[in-house]
């Protein structure tokens, strides 16, 4: 397979989470006047040849007209619905994002995108002053035999999986000096931290 070939990508957004602490469904909340997974389909659709939904309720998606994948082993959380769009996704590669970050950058993604291109990581993935960000990070297909024996072992954490693979960290001092926004690797849980991105949008 020729480069040209490995840097088509996949986009995956994962909204099969419970959002037991924001209390209803992040992926349609409201920032500004489009909802945080409208808001990044729309720039996802700029960047990858694909996007599908990973989520187990297909009514509750449907409407946004695009591929709906459910987990193949349920209840397994972000690992599991990883696993479920690597599969089922075109490419060798694909970029996944959880439904709840809705400051979504299309520089930082592309230029993580590029590194794709470089050496066969298994995962390039985001590390900021938290830690991994690996539910905004780049997944080969090559993951998904470790994915479903972690699944199968209920090893499910992902800091976890991210030891048994090859990983390409892009420190936030790199996208830093890149010039790119680290905002996007805000995520939303709560009510209280929503309602003050919201003010700040209004």
């Amino acid at each position: 397979m020729n480069k040209w070939e490995m840097c088509k990508v996949t986009g995956i957004i994962l909204a099969g989470g419970k959002s037991t602490r924001m209390g209803t469904n992040k992926a349609f909340l409201a920032y500004g006047n489009k909802s945080f997974i409208e808001i990044q389909i729309d720039i996802l659709r700029h960047i990858f040849r694909e996007i599908i939904i990973s989520a187990n309720d297909f009514s509750l998606y449907e409407h946004l007209q695009l591929p709906i994948v459910p987990d193949v082993m349920p209840g397994k959380g972000p690992l599991g619905g990883i696993c479920a769009g690597l599969i089922h996704s075109k490419y060798s590669y694909a970029f996944v994002i959880a439904c709840d970050m809705p400051f979504i950058n299309k520089e930082v993604i592309v230029y993580m995108k590029e590194l794709v291109k470089g050496d066969n990581y298994d995962v390039i993935v985001p590390h900021t002053v938290r830690g991994p960000e690996p539910l905004h990070a780049f997944y080969s297909k090559n993951c998904i035999q470790t994915m479903q024996r972690c699944l199968e072992e209920e090893d499910l954490r992902m800091s976890d999986f991210l030891q048994k693979v090859n990983v390409r960290h892009v420190n936030e001092e790199e996208l830093i000096k890149s010039g790119k926004d680290i905002k996007s690797f805000i995520n939303l849980n709560t009510c209280r931290e929503y309602e003050g991105y919201r003010s700040e949008c209004n």
